[in-house]
């Protein structure tokens, strides 16, 4: 079940994609940031150990802020939800967000299409809700009876199936294929391995593309702080004294081997000084 979830969760996040192009009106805030929660929980989990709550930091504004604190408390909000559930309350989220404001020609079938793909997922779920006793007596009525000899039989019921999955059907029934049930393409077994592992892999690939990208933006974000410059304008003035205080020994100690002292008497006259004005400066004992 959780590789069917997979597989409309990606059509789901597809189906987002397409939204902009069919003219249907945007969302409130309050449901893009319960979307923008549950696909951050289902990509990349809890986000305690991800990221912490944004604070208040110099080059960032207070509508900035609250947008970032905003986006982080909807994902704090589904913690707790393993990845397969929460894409399930994506896909379910998102189908109802669209119903209410995916309301052109266009978006009324992006939604339909979604919803139609969700429902044989759903019932094709031992542990959803859908599996009530009622769609139990639906499920074991499309069993007929063989025909009798000389007439047709009674009439079939026929389901919203496409030819390539009436194929498919046919194919798996040929085959005598006891599979889970799922909804896999034509093939094999080895291809519908194939599959599953690359829906799995295409996720992982998101998760981490989300990952890399908010990493970035964060060290963006530090990089461009006062702070982050202050650092380094002081590693830099540390190092090139390190370097200089190392080639002066360097010299000092190859000017003694010489008996030269000129040089040396020069440094220690300098620490002289600065030894005597740091007397003046510093308070006495």
């Amino acid at each position: 079940m959780a590789d069917s979830v997979d597989r409309v969760f990606v059509h789901a996040l597809n189906t987002v994609k397409k939204i902009p192009k069919t003219g249907a009106s945007r969302p409130p805030s309050s449901d893009r940031l319960r979307l923008y929660g549950l696909y951050k929980q289902a990509m990349e989990g809890d986000v305690d150990g991800v990221m912490e709550r944004p604070e208040r930091r110099p080059g960032v504004d207070a509508d900035e802020l609250q947008r970032e604190r905003d986006k982080w408390d909807a994902w704090n909000a589904q913690r707790g939800l393993s990845r397969t559930e929460a894409k399930r309350r994506y896909i379910e989220a998102l189908i109802e967000t669209m119903h209410r404001y995916a309301t052109t020609p266009d978006g009324k079938a992006l939604v339909a299409e979604l919803e139609f793909v969700w429902d044989q997922i759903k019932n094709n779920s031992p542990s959803s809700s859908n599996s009530s006793p009622k769609n139990a007596t639906f499920t074991e009525s499309r069993h007929f009876q063989q025909p009798l000899s000389g007439t047709e039989g009674p009439m079939k019921v026929l389901s919203p199936m496409s030819e390539d999955d009436a194929a498919e059907q046919e194919y798996r029934e040929g085959q005598g294929d006891d599979d889970d049930g799922e909804y896999v393409k034509k093939g094999d077994r080895w291809s519908r391995k194939v599959e599953r592992a690359l829906v799995r892999l295409s996720a992982e690939v998101a998760a981490l593309r989300e990952q890399i990208t908010a990493g970035r933006e964060w060290r963006s974000k530090k990089e461009k702080s006062f702070t982050a410059w202050a650092s380094w304008f002081l590693w830099i003035v540390t190092k090139h004294l390190a370097i200089d205080v190392v080639i002066l020994g360097i010299v000092l100690l190859w000017m003694r081997k010489r008996k030269d002292r000129r040089l040396e008497d020069q440094v220690r006259a300098i620490l002289r000084l600065g030894r005597e004005y740091a007397r003046k400066i510093l308070p006495s004992r």
